[in-house]
């Protein structure tokens, strides 16, 4: 499945950059930046299997469970024609808590998890009114994923385990024009990918694979899901000034 999505996504890019480059394009918005944030929705995988393994283990056990964490953002973008648009770009994906606490009250398991996601998007902008521009993309991302597990009850910690794994994300927004060089963009999407390979430092200078609570199997943290951003783009037409060579 993870090949097949691949493989469409890498096909949906290159023909979009072929398309991109047959055209000559300039326009004050060909280059730009974004800064924005949002909120993002995870599947969260084994982390939902070690929680309710840490509230069954004692009589009284509560969960305060989350699948949703806010996220910053930056991007680049580069706009080679009018109907399409690149964006390369970095989201940071904050703390996502699952905890665990006892009959007093006192917390005696959590599971901490963010990641940095690093993705490229092939961009189609349509344009239902000039000032208003509708966004479709679709792209490749690197996850660096870390989790944090303290277990209390059977004395098991991993502080900072590191994951990563490739994946893909798509996204629809709409991009509100409030001047030449500035636009406010809102949108959502999804992001389908599996982080594992989880390991930690087990003693200095040794990493150990990080194990599913209660379980012998390296755990892996599914983090498909949505997300909706809110960003402001702010554009300029070059990227350095043109050479005077009258001089």
């Amino acid at each position: 499945m993870y090949r097949l999505l691949g493989s469409l996504c890498i096909a949906s890019l290159l023909t979009l950059s072929v398309t991109a480059t047959s055209f000559a394009y300039d326009s004050p918005r060909k280059y730009g930046i974004q800064l924005g944030g949002g909120m993002g929705l995870y599947d969260m995988g084994d982390v939902n299997l070690g929680v309710d393994y840490l509230t069954d283990l004692r009589a009284g056990n509560t969960a305060t469970t989350s699948d949703m964490g806010p996220m910053g953002s930056f991007a680049i973008l580069y706009r080679p024609a009018r109907h399409q648009l690149w964006e390369v770009g970095y989201n940071a994906l904050l703390d996502v808590e699952n905890t665990v606490e006892n009959s007093r009250g006192d917390t005696t398991g959590q599971f901490l998890l963010h990641a940095n996601e690093f993705y490229a998007k092939a961009v189609i902008v349509t344009y239902p009114k000039e000032a208003l521009n509708l966004n479709f993309g679709v792209g490749l991302a690197y996850y660096n994923a870390e989790l944090q597990i303290q277990d209390d009850f059977t004395s098991a910690f991993y502080y900072d385990a590191v994951g990563r794994a490739f994946g893909l994300i798509g996204s629809v927004g709409l991009e509100l024009g409030l001047s030449e060089q500035l636009g406010l963009y809102l949108g959502g999407g999804g992001r389908f990918v599996n982080a594992n390979n989880f390991s930690y430092e087990s003693s200095p200078g040794v990493r150990s694979s990080v194990k599913i609570l209660g379980g012998s199997r390296p755990i892996e943290v599914n983090m498909t899901g949505g997300y909706a951003q809110l960003g402001l783009r702010m554009y300029f037409d070059k990227v350095t000034k043109p050479i005077d060579f009258s001089r």
